[in-house]
């Protein structure tokens, strides 16, 4: 994966628009927040948290909440008693969310804020690496990018592979120097556990997560950062390859990805259809029977069905013209006046069957579709 090439806008920091008010003792508490993205079904039960300092000494820890729920484009804030290191104001570097409960969540971002720190991760960068993902029109911060969310869940059903998400966040603050070392070399971003890594089985609450050891090193502004990072965010690496540890992207080494292929799905995620329609669902189709249709530009149809992670509904991008398939993860053209035979009639959300004078270019058959619901993103 070594020089890659990076879309730089999902790397650059963010700040998040909707800051908590200041804990009640800031010199003692940490604060989390998760952002879902408007995916169907993003929202879901409230994980459990855990921070670290840049030493990977444990902060403190949300225990999660059975009974709570995040919902689909929300955001929710937690606040953390530094009560495992002895009550001392730290840096939240290091942070695991980890799902309890069965209701699958698809996140956004994460902001981590203590001690004066604060650092923003997207789920873009779990797509750039590989994760499971889906879109959003949920934009973080100030941008008008809206980044892609990623899944996990406690059990994997809805074809979900990672139950946690662990991450050096510090390591996503956009300095131009660091995410110059990341373009040059993607292993330094996907192929790090340390860094960023979707945990499947066994992880828990409690589980210890990797850390850099020894600790990083960043070249500061005096030190001659070529960009004049920002010595707040640290800069570049000093050794830019340190933790490139596994083959894989987003998930470990050896993980089973076939889970992504087809499991059982919880009865609130299925919408019936037509019989021959409901037997032939696969992973990447995680609500059959809605329909997605967005008119944001920076959407693909096409890119969410040719990718082998996407996992969400039927997409329709009114821009590209474009509507995906996700039980067969193959893509198809709006109807229009020159084209009104194989193609999706979205006045109608149906496909259009091919006449007796149309000559096929493809050997796939034309999908039958029925949509109970949809939603428009503007």
């Amino acid at each position: 994966m070594a020089n890659a090439i990076i879309n730089t806008g999902i790397l650059i920091g963010t700040v998040i628009s909707l800051i908590p008010q200041k804990p009640a003792n800031p010199d003692k508490q940490t604060t989390v927040i998760l952002a879902t993205g408007d995916a169907p079904n993003a929202g879901g039960s409230v994980p459990h948290i855990a921070v670290w300092d840049g030493n990977g000494n444990r902060i403190g820890q949300f225990k999660g909440d059975a009974n709570g729920h995040i919902d689909d484009k929300g955001t929710m804030s937690f606040t953390i008693d530094n009560d495992q290191n002895g009550g001392r104001s730290a840096q939240p570097e290091y942070i695991s969310i980890v799902m309890q409960e069965t209701d699958a969540i698809c996140i956004s971002a994460v902001v981590a804020m203590g001690d004066s720190a604060q650092w923003t991760w997207t789920g873009d960068l779990g797509f750039t690496c590989g994760a499971q993902w889906y879109p959003s029109q949920f934009p973080v911060g100030a941008s008008n990018n809206p980044p892609r969310c990623a899944w996990i869940d406690s059990d994997h059903t809805n074809g979900i592979v990672a139950k946690g998400l662990s991450m050096h966040i510090r390591d996503f603050s956009g300095d131009p120097d660091l995410v110059q070392q990341y373009m040059e070399d993607q292993r330094r971003l996907c192929q790090n556990s340390a860094r960023m890594t979707f945990q499947p089985e066994p992880i828990v609450p409690d589980s210890v997560i990797p850390f850099f050891n020894p600790p990083l090193q960043y070249e500061r502004a005096s030190d001659g950062g070529s960009h004049g990072s920002d010595p707040s965010t640290g800069g570049a690496l000093k050794k830019p390859n340190q933790g490139i540890d596994r083959k894989t992207g987003a998930y470990p080494d050896g993980t089973d990805m076939s889970i992504h292929d087809t499991r059982k799905r919880h009865a609130r995620d299925i919408t019936p259809r037509n019989s021959t329609a409901s037997s032939n669902v696969k992973g990447k189709n995680n609500r059959p029977g809605h329909l997605t249709i967005s008119h944001i530009s920076g959407h693909s149809a096409k890119e969410l069905c040719e990718h082998p992670n996407s996992l969400g509904p039927d997409f329709v991008s009114t821009v590209e013209k474009i509507f995906c398939d996700m039980e067969t993860g193959k893509w198809w053209p709006l109807c229009d006046a020159t084209n009104n035979q194989c193609c999706f009639d979205l006045d109608h959300q149906t496909m259009r069957g091919e006449g007796p004078n149309v000559k096929r270019t493809s050997a796939e058959p034309v999908p039958e579709k029925q949509y109970k619901t949809s939603k428009v993103w503007n």
